[in-house]
């Protein structure tokens, strides 16, 4: 009984240890937010886990929105390494852009950033240009 005791304690100590050496390469995620405008909000989060840097982006509206488009522009270095897209969403009040990825490099600042617009659907689903300021932004030092 008390080699089976130890051999339990065994196993829980690797698969501890291998636990924290998978996410010792990962890095806390950066959060940004913009001001909100008639109720929308755009979100964007930005990390690193081990040599790849990941972002993607959230429009969360208080209403339904006749259409939703966040975005999301990953770049590395001042736009040595960029990536973006972009998300449509129909009637909804809220709409997540697929993740982007470029590879890391140590001393590269990353910076992301959601400039998503919507149309209301009480204008008709007609757009009118977003305040700048509803423009998330968040950036990642990679020391």
């Amino acid at each position: 009984m008390k080699r089976g005791l130890q051999s339990v304690g065994v196993g829980v100590a690797v698969v501890a240890s291998v636990l924290l050496s998978s996410t010792s390469a990962q890095a806390a995620a950066i959060s940004g937010k913009g001001k909100a405008y008639y109720g929308c909000t755009n979100t964007v989060k930005v990390w690193r886990t081990g040599k790849t840097v990941y972002a993607n982006a959230k429009q969360v509206c208080t209403h339904k929105m006749s259409a939703q488009r966040p975005s999301i522009a990953l770049s590395g270095n001042n736009g040595k390494t960029f990536a973006s897209k972009i998300a449509g969403c129909r009637k909804s009040k809220s709409c997540s852009t697929p993740t982007v990825k470029v590879k890391a490099t140590k001393k590269w600042t990353y910076r992301a950033s959601n400039s998503g617009t919507g149309s209301f659907i009480s204008q008709n689903g007609s757009d009118s240009w977003w305040p700048v300021n509803s423009v998330a932004h968040a950036t990642y030092k990679y020391k």
